[in-house]
């Protein structure tokens, strides 16, 4: 039974239908909701554009994981958290510093060879995590049916 649940919300079409399927699970097991928005500091190079401050990041991951929380039903207790770094390093660093029981975040669904040119924070939390995880995957484009559709309705825990 999950008591804290940790929610990755970027306000990306993927964290909706994992913000979804978390309020489902904290609705029928009387679980909280952490929202947590992960803001990541990009290298720029030197006058080609405006540096951007980290009170700038806070302030942007601030309105994101806000509207995460104004999305969550009614009835569900719901926090919000913001950090910058690497957001499956913040992740994990969130789960652990609540004790949070499973995290639950949206895949892009781009296979193994993708994610490992183009990197996954899904990946990253999978391979490094030590509490359960839901994924889940994107509904589009899955070609072997029975399987995907279990996939896309976010049937799968990944435990670790």
């Amino acid at each position: 039974m999950f008591k804290r649940i940790l929610v990755a919300w970027d306000g990306s079409e993927h964290a909706k239908r994992a913000l979804a399927e978390a309020a489902d699970l904290a609705r029928s097991q009387d679980a909280s909701l952490t929202l947590l928005t992960v803001a990541t500091l990009h290298p720029v190079a030197p006058g080609l554009v405006p540096p951007i401050t980290e009170t700038d990041l806070l302030n942007g991951a601030k309105e994101i994981v806000a509207s995460g929380t104004a999305r969550a039903p009614e009835g569900i207790r719901v926090s919000a958290r913001t950090a910058i770094g690497h957001p499956g390093t913040e992740i994990l660093r969130c789960a652990a510093a609540a004790d949070h029981d499973l995290i639950v975040l949206g895949s892009r669904g781009r296979g193994a060879v993708s994610s490992a040119v183009l990197g996954s924070v899904t990946h990253f939390v999978l391979n490094h995590g030590t509490v359960p995880m839901l994924i889940v995957h994107d509904n589009g484009d899955w070609s072997e049916s029975a399987d995907r559709a279990s996939h896309a309705r976010g049937d799968e825990v990944a435990r670790r």
